[in-house]
């Protein structure tokens, strides 16, 4: 009855079996579309196997770090870091790159970097320097500010932001935001008390 019901009703609309047929084509190619691409990405990543960039601070060092009465800073910061590329088959391009200095959450530095490629397992050194004045705003911050000149340490926040892309073989794609944060403990300038620099690994995230 009910294959006799369809007959019948595509005896009378003729374009909505036409229809439902093209649909259910479509549907079928769409997901055989989607396996073949999701096993092709699979079998590129056992080929490839990317990894994550990875980074480090060298050296640091502040030369000024000052804070007036009206919460103004005044610093002169130099950083050295290597950021490397793990991977043994995909180059790695680093677009728009900046480097960042922050305390105490805020940022009082910013240092533009010339774009640069990576080849497999390169790595490259970067030296961003920060120097001038910025307000900072909070009690708090001030507070924080005199108990780590105290203290011998300022705790200093560099970031390295970056936009990838991406070369296997001859092809180039448009890759992830890459953002690389250090968190820093920097001799104050002139404190008896440093403790000195310590290279520091840096967390990588995309």
């Amino acid at each position: 009855m009910g294959s006799a019901s369809r007959a019948v009703s595509c005896l009378c609309c003729p374009c909505k079996c036409l229809a439902c047929g093209l649909l259910s084509c479509l549907c079928s190619i769409l997901v055989s579309l989607a396996v073949v691409l999701g096993v092709v990405a699979l079998i590129l990543y056992f080929i490839f196997k990317p990894h994550m960039i990875a980074a480090t601070v060298d050296s640091a060092s502040l030369s000024q770090f000052a804070l007036s009465a009206s919460s103004t800073l005044s610093y002169d910061l130099n950083v050295t870091m290597t950021v490397r590329n793990p991977n043994t088959r995909v180059g790695l391009y680093y677009d728009d790159v900046q480097a960042l200095a922050l305390f105490s959450d805020q940022r009082f530095g910013y240092a533009p970097l010339d774009a640069f490629y990576q080849g497999t397992q390169a790595s490259t050194q970067l030296s961003p320097g920060f120097r001038g004045t910025q307000l900072l705003q909070g009690d708090v911050t001030a507070a924080e500010f005199r108990q780590e000149q105290s203290a011998g340490n300022f705790a200093v926040d560099v970031d390295l932001n970056a936009k990838l892309r991406v070369k296997v073989w001859a092809f180039k794609v448009r890759g992830p935001k890459a953002k690389v944060t250090c968190k820093l403990s920097v001799p104050a300038p002139g404190a008896a008390n440093a403790s000195p620099f310590q290279p520091t690994v840096c967390k990588v995230w995309f």
